[in-house]
């Protein structure tokens, strides 16, 4: 039995990726939230250094020095938030191509989307996914037992979301080791 891939690889060593609509949708929703969060943290050092977020997105390079570790991130930490903006955005960017026809964005009977993910693009769809578990797993106050302490009505959507961004990352980890 054979089960259907969401992404398979093709001979030019493109990846072609298969979302329904609304996959596509939440994907784009959340990556466009990611984007709009590190260009704050980029451009708002106050709030990067208070948000939680941050410190999961750029963990402290001295775990032992707390200075070496403030003087590192001063230097560090606006570079590594825009190539985190570079690599959303190349996924939303990925996304936009793919959209099978803008003329119907609220039609119940939209078609999947493709999406061609170029070898290079790979690495960024990578990065954007990690960098969105991370933040869910700060918002959603994932020990690293893996235990959910987040008690809200949103918890459940939030969980599942988590689950399925580590779904994606699988897929596209598989379908590169091919």
């Amino acid at each position: 039995m054979s089960t259907l891939r969401r992404f398979t690889p093709q001979p030019d060593g493109m990846l072609l990726g298969r979302f329904e609509a609304i996959e596509a949708d939440l994907l784009g929703l959340v990556t466009t939230q990611l984007l709009e969060m590190l260009h704050s943290g980029s451009t708002d050092p106050q709030l990067a250094a208070s948000d939680g977020v941050f410190g999961r997105l750029l963990p402290d390079a001295y775990r032992d020095d707390d200075e070496a570790a403030a003087e590192f991130r001063r230097f560090t930490a606006t570079g590594l938030l825009e190539r985190k903006a570079q690599n959303a955005q190349i996924v939303l960017d990925s996304l936009a191509a793919g959209e099978p026809d803008a003329a119907t964005p609220d039609s119940e009977d939209r078609q999947p989307v493709t999406v061609s993910v170029d070898p290079d693009a790979v690495q960024a769809w990578l990065r954007s996914l990690t960098d969105l578990r991370l933040t869910l797993a700060d918002r959603l106050q994932i020990s690293p037992d893996g235990v959910v302490n987040l008690a809200t009505e949103d918890t459940p959507f939030l969980r599942e979301l988590y689950e399925w961004l580590g779904m994606l990352q699988e897929e596209l980890v598989y379908a590169i080791d091919v």
